[in-house]
């Protein structure tokens, strides 16, 4: 037992000695040129140490090594691309003749890094690599290949593998800050901390973080935990527990919480993944959470998502609504080499209003989005808070306060109608689609079976087709939008067929004024999408041809009673009838140009009537001012049970004047008596008996004569 003590003894002692005569004999401050140059060597960066190098001998061997800098290439706005105050590193000695290594805790206090870029696009990372070697070094010639062989010594096996194992790694205070001077941009870590747990491939160890820092205005910080995997092999990793928080400010922007877990994540096998994000942007709060589940294959060039489900709270001024709902529902693929990403199965809801189908994103300059898209029903205005609600709202407004409310807002409402839409996004994407809607609702106007196909290129949008039934008939359409000049241009084309006008005008212009099946052609295109230019620029034609329908708010027959009694120097007998007019048929061809519509080929037909017109309505003030010229047809009762046989084809001449939201129906007495002379001849013959009774022979005077056609002719013209 003795024995083994003093044997115990002699080896401390021995050890002793060695690590004195270590320490006394060899300084490790004197191999810092060789690494300088050897640094210098592989990146052509000047490596400085002022600190000191030390030996460690407990637990292990290692060093220390004070303070040190990686400098930069003169033109760099600090010196130094990193640097660190303390690092410390210590490896066991008797493992190492068992091929195995084991490395003590690795230590960094203080570290740094600075990468910039300068405006002309030089970065203070090029050469790192080694190019820029020294002139000497690079004109050597390489040395010839040696003749003489060196025997080696036969494989004896396969050699061992060594075992790599890690204390544990703590990064204290580091900090780094990027600049691009080319983007004007700006990144500064203040501080970044980081600490592994006892660390050997084939094993989990745990990992930590936290980060503060800042991108231009905005500060984030950060913090999170995993516990990682690394293959025995080094060729593959694992995580598990991941979880990981972060934060976000500026002057308009916070995000207040951002959090993110994940189950487990290997490649070629399926992870889920949750998270939760509530913030705040310009004009808009929201809070959203999320789950998916998440795989990414082996070769790492697809990512896979399943079962994706996005749901999102959010208020604000800007939205169409004070609050939504908005949800999404997907599976996706991403492939990473062509930064495509697709979407096979969609399903995206925004409070009511739901749409299904399939999508797809490519990135691009430009990004390349193509869907194809369907909705059971879309509700415009319900969700636009618009329609009858609003239309009713403003037809019971005070008048008194509509016209102090007018003139308050008469400058506005000017500048509103002149403000031209903001195009630019049909510059920034390269979009195409299809979308199907089975209840379709807009302006109050409602359609069903609606399908649509659109693209939007190049600065153009363009409705290659809008199909869609429509108050019992159905509506085609075709638009385009230019939006590549000074001002946008436009071409719109419409075909309605069988449509009932009476539902449609009440629906959409609360307006009952005509009745009838119509077919309505439009053609018609422009320069200007402000409301203002649209009235004024428009261009075009539309043509109508209606059928078996009315037009409401005048009774044509009664005004041909009036017209009768009048031109017989009666009184009209008074009948009270619904104030409509019958017809079989309506055409006319509506031309559109400098802010006026105008026909000159307006004809209504009916058993009783014919009645053709010509006129013109301002686009720009809503005035209208039109002549109606009817003709009755012979025929034994009229509208209304009337006989109006005595009055067959006398042409009634009827003035339409007013706005378009209270037009007024007249019978022009100047041009029916134009036209209709029996008043006159009736009016002289009265004159002259008039004259015979009160002058007797002198009523046969010339110069009285004139002094009566005179005055008649001023009545009736």
């Amino acid at each position: 037992m003795k024995k083994i003590i003093m044997a115990l003894v002699a080896v401390v002692v021995v050890a002793v000695i060695g690590i004195a005569a270590l320490l006394a004999l060899v300084d490790p401050n004197q191999f810092k040129p060789m690494i300088a140059e050897q640094v210098n060597k592989a990146t052509g960066r000047d490596l400085v140490i002022d600190g000191d190098i030390s030996w460690r001998f407990f637990p292990s061997i290692g060093f220390d090594i004070g303070k040190t800098e990686l400098r930069n290439p003169p033109g760099f706005a600090e010196p130094n691309l990193a640097q660190f105050d303390q690092a410390e590193l210590s490896v066991s000695v008797m493992p190492l003749f068992s091929q195995q290594l084991e490395i003590g805790n690795v230590s960094l206090q203080g570290g740094r890094v600075f990468i910039q870029t300068l405006e002309n696009g030089v970065s203070n990372l090029d050469g790192l690599s080694g190019q820029a070697q020294s002139g000497a070094d690079a004109e050597q010639p390489a040395a010839e290949p040696s003749t003489v062989e060196t025997e080696q010594p036969a494989p004896q096996g396969e050699q061992p593998v060594w075992q790599i194992s890690l204390a544990g790694v703590d990064i204290n205070h580091a900090s780094a800050l990027i600049i691009d001077d080319q983007a004007g941009s700006q990144t500064e870590v203040q501080r970044f901390d980081f600490s592994l747990a006892k660390f050997a491939p084939g094993e989990w160890t745990a990992a930590t973080f936290d980060i503060v820092g800042s991108a231009g205005e905005l500060r984030f910080d950060a913090e999170g935990k995993t516990e990682l995997l690394i293959a025995k092999a080094l060729d593959g990793a694992e995580f598990k527990a991941l979880s990981f928080k972060a934060s976000a400010k500026d002057a308009v922007n916070d995000i207040r919480n951002a959090n993110i877990s994940l189950d487990s994540f290997k490649l070629g096998e399926w992870s889920t993944i949750e998270f939760s994000i509530e913030g705040q942007v310009p004009d808009l709060s929201f809070t959203t959470q999320g789950s998916t589940q998440l795989m990414v294959d082996e070769a790492v060039k697809v990512i896979d998502l399943k079962a994706a489900k996005v749901s999102a709270d959010v208020e604000g001024a800007s939205l169409p609504r004070p609050e939504m709902k908005i949800g999404l529902e997907a599976d996706a693929k991403y492939y990473l080499e062509k930064g495509l990403a697709e979407l096979p199965s969609l399903k995206a809801t925004v409070d009511e209003v739901a749409v299904a189908g399939n999508a797809s994103f490519q990135s691009a300059d430009i990004p390349v989005i193509r869907f194809d898209l369907s909705s059971d029903n879309i509700d415009v205005d319900a969700f636009l808070g618009t329609g009858n609600e609003s239309a009713s709202s403003q037809q019971g407004e005070d008048p008194n306060q509509a016209g102090t409310v007018g003139a308050s807002a008469g400058a506005d409402s000017e500048r509103d109608t002149d403000q031209e839409p903001d195009l630019s996004v049909l510059n920034t994407l390269d979009l195409a689609g299809k979308l199907a809607v089975g209840q379709f609702k807009a302006a109050n106007a409602h359609m069903s079976d609606v399908t649509l196909a659109m693209t939007v290129k190049n600065g153009v949008f363009e409705l290659s087709s809008l199909d869609a039934k429509l108050y019992q008939g159905t509506i085609h359409s075709t638009a385009k939008i230019d939006a590549n000049g000074k001002l946008p241009t436009y071409r719109v084309t419409n075909q309605i067929k069988g449509v009932q006008v009476q539902p449609l005008l009440v629906d959409v212009a609360q307006n009952d004024t005509l009745a009838g099946s119509g077919d309505i052609t439009v053609n018609v295109s422009g320069t200007g999408l402000a409301e203002k230019r649209i009235r004024e620029n428009i261009a075009g034609t539309v043509d109508i041809r209606f059928a078996d329908g009315a037009i409401y708010g005048v009774n044509i027959p009664e005004m041909i009673r009036e017209a009768r009694a009048t031109l017989k120097g009666q009184k009209a007998e008074y009948v009270k009838e619904e104030k409509k007019t019958d017809f079989s048929s309506m055409s006319a061809t509506i031309n559109l140009g400098k802010g006026v519509a105008s026909t000159n080929n307006l004809d209504i037909d009916s058993p009783l009537l014919r009645i053709n017109g010509q006129g013109s309505t301002s686009l720009v003030n809503e005035t209208i001012d039109f002549v109606v010229n009817t003709s009755v047809v012979a025929t034994s009762k009229g509208q209304g049970g009337k006989d109006i046989d005595e009055v067959a084809d006398l042409t009634v001449p009827i003035d339409v004047k007013g706005n378009w939201s209270e037009p007024t129906f007249s019978l022009n007495l100047a041009q029916l008596l134009k036209q209709n002379n029996e008043l006159e001849q009736k009016a002289q013959r009265e004159v002259e008996r008039g004259l015979e009774k009160l002058l007797g022979d002198k009523a046969k005077d010339d110069d009285i004569k004139k002094a009566a056609d005179k005055l008649l002719k001023g009545l009736f013209n």
